[in-house]
């Protein structure tokens, strides 16, 4: 069975609708024996998402954790436009390590048809900020998936699977064929929103296992292929 390494899709307290602080959440990751955790709280684009300046200093917040695990700092930014821009300024993303967007509730894209939707996505993707595509499936709102792995493996973002959004078996184990045949590069993320949601992979490990899914496409793995897919320092 494959072994994650690295939970890179959490939330803190600042997301909104989070409950734990980073420590808590890093706490819990080196219970689990992760070797790093990314925090990726909500951008502005959500609702009670923080602001611009909570990024800005999350490097700095985290200095004075002393704990055997490296903690990474991102976002999990929103789309705002059919161009696929985001709503952090590119001065903010630079100042972060990983960039992940997904859909949400609320959010301008979440509002729009379908293939408003999958365009928005794919031109996020071009755009070259955005290294991660969370809750491809089985979440709030749909997109055309097989042209975005496809943009996904020519741009080379990630797609996740959701450890939190399985209960389609089906429709992920599709997915995963899917991802398996375009080629396209993985992560499994928690998506965790307290401290004991972090690391638990359980059940995506056994999808993955049921689809005999090729491990080396799974980017948190492996510390290697997580410094060199994200281009971060570790």
């Amino acid at each position: 069975m494959v072994n994650i390494i690295a939970d890179l899709h959490t939330h803190t307290l600042v997301s909104g609708h989070g409950i734990d602080t980073i420590r808590t959440l890093s706490e819990f990751a080196c219970k689990k024996g992760l070797q790093a955790i990314a925090i990726t709280d909500h951008g502005p684009g959500m609702r009670g998402g923080p602001d611009f300046i909570y990024f800005l200093s999350l490097k700095r917040m985290t200095q004075g954790i002393d704990l055997p695990i490296r903690i990474i700092h991102g976002v999990e930014d929103d789309i705002k436009n059919r161009k696929g821009e985001l709503t952090l300024s590119e001065e903010v993303h630079s100042n972060l390590e990983i960039v992940l967007t997904g859909i949400h509730p609320f959010t301008w894209i979440a509002e729009q048809e379908i293939t408003v939707r999958t365009d928005a996505v794919i031109n996020a993707m071009q755009r070259g900020v955005v290294r991660a595509f969370t809750h491809p499936v089985g979440t709030y709102s749909d997109v055309y998936i097989d042209p975005v792995i496809e943009a996904a493996v020519k741009n080379n973002v990630a797609v996740e699977l959701n450890a939190t959004k399985l209960n389609e078996k089906k429709i992920v184990h599709n997915y995963l064929e899917k991802c398996a045949s375009f080629g396209a590069s993985i992560v499994v993320n928690s998506d965790a929103h307290l401290g004991e949601e972090v690391g638990t992979f359980g059940e995506a490990k056994r999808i993955l296992q049921e689809v005999s899914f090729p491990k080396e496409l799974i980017i948190n793995s492996n510390k290697e292929r997580i410094a060199s897919f994200f281009r971060i320092d570790w």
